[in-house]
């Protein structure tokens, strides 16, 4: 049983009909699992602007990927060494309150240095593990914004983005045509010379409308604040509502909750089409 937050429960009941439809679609798709949950049909729904022929292509094509790479989005077993390193080695999480536009906010940030455990196929991984298990709860969100923390990023964490670039490619191209997010802003916070490395790097494979969503804080945190209420962000990055380590441990909660059914392949896609 699902715990949805007020806000979702009438959002999914305000679109029962429209909901049912996708459903009885679905169920004419023998690649698309019956099991989809309406909570994330509803997110689908609510990225495609309420367009229902693009949430059912939206829903087709993240099917579609990924069944056609699992690299990163299959065997989610949230107990298995990759993930528990993972966990060890960055701080990843969304934040419970949304801004006053509606939108989430999700952050990344590297809290061990030890390079040997920034494994980018298994960060990437727990990344949508995460995702999938928010939207389950929270639904109903306009958008979301991304917060990078760049303070402990070196040159080492660097060339693992240099000799991981096919993973890089396929989670960028997920992030862009598949995923039932709606992304608004990312925002870097503690810049430094490696990060605008890794940003001149990667531009071959992230798309100039993700680009035009880039904002870099250079010189403190009041630019970030400008845009983003204190009152929607830790206290770490001078906000005034928990800290990272109590929102990455509400991610992990989460996971954990709903671990059986983040960790079923066929929840999400037919391994044999």
């Amino acid at each position: 049983m699902l715990e949805l937050t007020e806000r979702s429960k009438k959002a999914l009941e305000d679109n029962n009909e429209i909901l049912r439809e996708i459903e009885e679609w679905i169920s004419s798709q023998p690649h698309i699992p019956n099991s989809i949950p309406r909570a994330i049909l509803h997110r689908y729904y609510k990225v495609c602007q309420c367009d229902l022929e693009e949430t059912k292509k939206l829903i087709d094509i993240n099917v579609k990927f990924r069944m056609k790479h699992q690299s990163f989005l299959t065997n989610r077993d949230f107990n298995s060494e990759e993930l528990q390193r993972v966990i060890g080695n960055i701080q990843y999480t969304i934040f419970p309150k949304l801004t006053k536009e509606g939108y989430a906010i999700e952050s990344y940030r590297i809290i061990d240095s030890n390079i040997d455990d920034f494994i980018l196929k298994d960060i990437f991984k727990y990344v949508v593990m995460v995702n999938d298990g928010y939207a389950l709860i929270e639904p109903d969100t306009n958008g979301l914004i991304t917060i990078y923390d760049a303070n402990g990023f070196t040159l080492s964490h660097f060339m693992r983005f240099v000799t991981n670039m096919p993973i890089i490619h396929h989670f960028s191209q997920y992030g862009q045509e598949a995923y039932c997010v709606d992304l608004k802003q990312i925002h870097f916070i503690n810049c430094s010379q490696t990060l605008t490395r890794v940003i001149s790097f990667l531009k071959p494979v992230i798309g100039k409308e993700l680009q035009k969503k880039f904002v870099f804080h250079d010189s403190g945190l009041e630019t970030l604040h400008e845009i983003i209420d204190k009152d929607c962000l830790p206290t770490d990055v001078g906000g005034s509502n928990g800290t990272f380590k109590e929102y990455a441990d509400i991610a992990f909660k989460i996971v954990q909750k709903y671990h059986d059914f983040l960790n079923k392949d066929e929840n999400f896609f037919l391994l044999n089409e």
